[in-house]
């Protein structure tokens, strides 16, 4: 059976899911207009370890500018 990890998209961090919560790390969607421009990236959605969302307050801008999305005004996350 295939262990399931997730991803930092930030640091390259993988952890096995469930040993930390999902709910702690932080998650960018990517906009349905993003998806246009760049359609590999329809329906993602990434993942930032809990270390880079505490370190980096930023982190949603830093995905989008790598990405080549642009800024975006801040969302929540799951604490």
């Amino acid at each position: 059976m295939a262990r399931l990890y997730l991803h930092c998209a930030l640091c390259d961090r993988k952890q096995a899911d469930g040993l930390i919560s999902g709910a702690a790390w932080g998650r960018y969607e990517v906009d349905t207009d993003a998806a246009r421009d760049h359609p590999a990236l329809k329906g993602t959605s990434l993942r930032v370890c809990p270390t880079c969302v505490g370190r980096h307050p930023d982190w949603q801008q830093r995905l989008a500018g790598a990405l080549g999305l642009g800024a975006r005004p801040p969302l929540e996350t799951a604490q």
